[in-house]
């Protein structure tokens, strides 16, 4: 199928029996998809799974689109997915410290120490957020979806989008400048 179909093309083919349909949509979506999963799941391996049980879940539930954008679609399973993952395992309780990408091997003791005392002190004030400002500012940052599409998956309106992010960033400022 040609890359450049749209989404509501490829999927109507994956419909209609093309298996190649739906691998293209699957290779157009993975980063964002696994992105989010990852900010919600925090272990790498639960996030694979998480990504690859929404994409799955998708193709299970193709015949069940009704139009509008698969991107949205697709992003709302793999929230629902991890949002039942945190809750089952109340991930954002556990310390993920174990979990830390490597800094460069150039990079000092101390420069490898500070930087993973900042991420970890984002990793927790990005826990600490409300359910809805934490769920609004990863799709936003991690999904790079524009509102619209973050008030259509969430189930919100565009404006409690907007609010919901700017709430989310004024307090991660406030929190980390301290």
């Amino acid at each position: 199928m040609d890359s450049a179909a749209s989404d509501a093309e490829l999927l109507e083919a994956f419909r209609a029996g093309d298996v190649k349909a739906f691998e293209a949509l699957v290779r157009r979506y993975q980063r964002p998809v696994l992105a989010i999963a990852r900010r919600f799941a925090r272990d790498p391996d639960d996030a694979e799974d998480l990504a690859q049980r929404a994409f799955i879940n998708a193709s299970l539930r193709a015949s069940g689109w009704r139009g509008g954008s698969f991107k949205s679609w697709l992003f709302r399973i793999v929230v629902n997915l991890a949002k039942n993952h945190l809750r089952d395992t109340a991930r954002f309780d556990r310390d993920v410290e174990a979990h830390e990408e490597a800094a460069p091997v150039e990079a000092t003791a101390e420069a490898r120490i500070a930087s993973a005392q900042r991420s970890r002190a984002l990793r927790e004030a990005v826990a600490r957020l409300p359910k809805r400002q934490r769920e609004v500012l990863l799709l936003r940052i991690d999904g790079d979806i524009p509102f619209a599409e973050i008030a259509q998956t969430l189930g919100i309106t565009e404006t409690n989008a907007k609010v919901n992010f700017h709430h989310a960033v004024q307090k991660l400022k406030a929190w980390l400048s301290a």
